[in-house]
């Protein structure tokens, strides 16, 4: 059994799973398999690599050690889920070794049958956050996924050593001095926000570099799918609650504001522009879904 606020976090996260299948799905469909993929694999790095970027740019700024200790702390875009079971193998400065036993995201699109996307997010996107985040200077193996049909866990193994650094870098990264500065962190519903937004827009923004308009009318039709899931689900998830739908419920159950507030947006060349189809298609539908 869950609590209620763990429900609603719940939600969130389904939410940016469903977001995510629904526009793979569509650029699957109308862009054909190969292409497609090649672009949805360009988006998630994309994605990764910017949130990888902005934790170093971060900590950086508050002179807080940058080894990898933080790197999965710093609340940019690590929403945890209460659904996830983890096991913690290695937490060092230089090693990160984990294993991942249940994972929403990856239930999520087994029931959808969203495995072959749900691959893809899981390979690209934490390879290019490490990378990111550690100058091109670590290394990540994912040797099993759970969106894999073969895989019944995920295991991460992530090194960033001292020596593929200067000394002085060094120092800097893993210097005892900086473990004692304050680390920043977003709340669980910013980082969903983030997540959501980023992913997105980074699927726009390749779609529409690779196949321009059909690029385009790919995520439009993939975010209408989404309207016709995300309208459905809050009614539903109102009604087991025994609550409505209104603007505070939606807010508490979905990982976006419907209004387009969400600061986010303006972190992303074509976050007005994709804002606007978001607005045309799944805000607007969440709108109706009121009572």
């Amino acid at each position: 059994m869950y609590t209620y606020p763990e429900i609603k976090l719940q939600n969130k996260q389904d939410a940016f799973c469903a977001m995510y299948h629904n526009i793979c799905r569509s650029i699957f469909a109308l862009c054909g398999a190969y292409e497609g993929e090649g672009v949805i694999r360009s988006a998630v790095r994309a994605a990764g690599e910017a949130s990888g970027a902005e934790q170093l740019k971060k900590l950086t700024q508050v002179k807080a050690c940058t080894d990898l200790s933080n790197l999965y702390r710093l609340g940019t875009d690590i929403a945890i889920d209460p659904r996830i079971r983890a096991n913690v193998i290695f937490d060092e400065k230089d090693r990160q070794v984990f294993e991942i036993y249940t994972c929403p995201l990856a239930d999520y699109w087994k029931r959808h049958g969203g495995e072959r996307a749900g691959m893809i997010f899981c390979e690209e996107y934490n390879l290019a956050k490490v990378k990111a985040y550690t100058e091109n200077k670590g290394q990540m193996n994912l040797s099993k996924k759970l969106s894999d049909p073969r895989d019944c866990f995920c295991r991460f193994s992530v090194y960033f050593r001292q020596a593929n650094m200067s000394k002085e870098r060094a120092e800097e990264v893993f210097g005892a001095a900086a473990d004692k500065k304050a680390v920043p962190s977003l709340s669980f519903d910013e980082a969903i926000a983030k997540l959501t937004i980023s992913v997105y827009c980074s699927l726009y923004s390749a779609a529409e570099s690779a196949f321009s308009a059909q690029g385009v009318l790919a995520v439009g039709k993939g975010l209408e799918a989404w309207a016709n899931e995300a309208s459905a689900s809050i009614k539903v998830q109102a009604r087991n609650t025994l609550n409505i739908v209104d603007d505070a419920f939606i807010k508490l159950n979905f990982p976006l504001r419907i209004d387009g507030g969400d600061e986010a947006w303006a972190l992303f060349p074509n976050g007005a522009e994709a804002k606007a189809l978001m607005q045309r298609t799944v805000f607007s539908a969440m709108q109706r879904a009121k009572q």
